[in-house]
């Protein structure tokens, strides 16, 4: 008896090769009998690239790595339909098509059909992704892109020009350069809260306080948190164009990001500005303490959305840098904005969040009445806002059956 296996073909790849490997004591699942039966030599792979290669325009090499039909079936009908009015595409004409529709990003479109040129596990302009377009002839960009991103810090230096603030934007501008400069507002401490419809202008009333009461000799750091990408991103903007526009001359400002799998921000100069997202700080603070010490020493804290942070997160981001349930004299200055200071109807929680903040309207004095409803008529009186014209659109009875 020799040691060869002898089959008799069932007709079906797949279950010939779960019989031979029954017989020689081999368990192997289906999944790795499929990879089996789809592996290709490397020689072999090398020589069907270079069949690919070969070919003189984009389209015919496309053409060639995917075949015909792969093409066709990977393209909407909507389109071919338009395209085949008067006589069906054939050949290169196809993969012209699919290069019109899908630009650059075909090959990674029809990755299923790209197997027997072992094509890479990853896209978006990864390494594999771009010797593997090289080697079927393609140029870099057909890898795809990594996602951008954003560069960890700004540099500012001004000046540029800003419109001029409005009277209630000016009062509460000197209320917060009085608690940054003199220690406290109003004999109060050194916490306090803007409250400000939306539109109204909260973040440039409060990065413009701050940047004056940096001219006037406030120092320290400022570390200014959000709990979106957008809200970051707004705030950056707003420090760029305000210290531009009224900054120290001569000096320059660095603003850092700190979401997005940005690097750890370097301590820089007491003209230093972190923004955070709540769930960055949260998670750096918590893993890599000794790492983000530094931010213990940042002399102001600022809570975009603050009548989020009586949430645990934000209490417990507010002990790891010095913001205790007790206000200390040697605690950072602590500034909320919010549009809305009120909990729902939950007055408990709600009276949490003024005691958090001090108790301390920084926005107190700035209307004639502080009822949310008289400062949204203020400020479109004042063609800040907008007035709203409000329609009831008739809707009707729905119901669902069950089939």
């Amino acid at each position: 008896m020799d040691d060869n296996v002898y089959l008799v073909s069932t007709g079906d790849e797949i279950e010939d090769l779960r019989l031979v490997t029954r017989e020689l004591d081999l368990e192997l699942d289906d999944a790795r009998l499929e990879a089996i039966l789809r592996y290709v030599p490397p020689e072999k792979v090398d020589d069907r690239r270079a069949a690919v290669r070969q070919h003189k325009t984009d389209a015919e090499k496309l053409l060639h790595a995917v075949g015909e039909d792969h093409l066709r079936f990977g393209l909407p009908e909507s389109l071919l339909s338009v395209l085949e009015s008067e006589r069906a595409l054939a050949g290169v004409e196809i993969a012209q098509a699919a290069m019109a529709t899908y630009d650059t990003a075909a090959l990674k479109e029809y990755h299923h059909a790209l197997d027997h040129l072992d094509p890479p596990k990853q896209w978006a302009g990864s390494p594999s992704a771009v010797d593997f377009v090289r080697s079927l002839g393609f140029s870099a960009e057909w890898a795809g892109r990594r996602n951008p991103r954003r560069p960890p810090f700004l540099e500012v230096e001004g000046p540029c020009s800003l419109p001029d603030l409005h009277d209630y934007q000016q009062h509460i501008v000197a209320k917060v350069r009085d608690m940054l400069c003199k220690g406290q507002v109003n004999g109060s401490g050194r916490r306090g809260m803007i409250s400000l419809p939306t539109g109204s202008g909260k973040t440039r009333v409060a990065v413009q306080a701050v940047v004056e009461a940096m001219r006037d000799g406030f120092a320290g750091g400022v570390l200014w948190v959000a709990d979106r990408d957008e809200l970051c991103e707004q705030a950056m903007d707003a420090w760029r164009q305000v210290w531009s526009s009224n900054g120290m001359e001569g000096k320059r400002l660095r603003v850092s990001r700190m979401w997005g799998g940005q690097p750890r921000p370097l301590p820089a100069s007491d003209l230093h500005v972190i923004v955070a997202t709540i769930q960055t700080l949260h998670a750096k603070l918590s893993r890599q303490p000794e790492a983000y010490r530094f931010l213990t020493d940042f002399n102001l804290v600022v809570f975009d959305e603050a009548h989020r942070s009586v949430a645990p997160t934000y209490t417990s981001v507010m002990e790891e840098i010095g913001l205790t349930r007790w206000q200390r004299g040697e605690e950072p200055f602590l500034i909320g904005l919010t549009a809305t200071p009120y909990r729902g109807h939950d007055e408990e929680e709600t009276q949490r969040l003024v005691r958090r903040y001090g108790a301390v309207r920084l926005d107190a004095g700035a209307f004639a009445s502080d009822a949310s409803t008289e400062v949204i008529g203020e400020l479109q009186g004042m063609r800040v806002l907008a007035h709203a014209d409000h329609e009831t659109i008739e809707g009707g009875r729905f119901s669902f059956e069950r089939r």
